[in-house]
């Protein structure tokens, strides 16, 4: 995708290496640019809200339910992450693959 932009395009594709949390990520100052950490971690609860949460995850975690969903937030390895400086836009890129489904 990256390779068919225009050069006037204000979006940028970034690629973490696969060690770059969103946390990790979210350090470098170009992201804290577009969006803090805190407003972030708003709009990501509001999703992490809805994803089921495992048994097995309640009893280690000991469930709070406030810092289960922060630490599982910015402790996942994203595929990729879109900047549209233009709009001051992040877009996280996650993909489905054949390997994440669960026999």
């Amino acid at each position: 995708m990256q390779a068919a932009q225009t050069p006037t395009s204000k979006l940028r594709f970034v690629t973490p290496d696969k060690e770059s949390s969103m946390s990790t990520l979210w350090q470098e100052i170009e992201f804290e640019q577009i969006c803090s950490r805190e407003s972030l971690m708003e709009k990501a609860a509001e999703i992490e809200k809805k994803i089921a949460v495992n048994e097995h995850e309640r009893k280690r975690y000991e469930f709070d339910p406030t810092m289960f969903y922060e630490n599982r937030f910015w402790n996942q390895r994203p595929d990729g992450i879109v900047i549209n400086k233009n709009h001051r836009t992040v877009y996280i890129l996650e993909f489905k693959r054949s390997s994440d489904i669960i026999p």
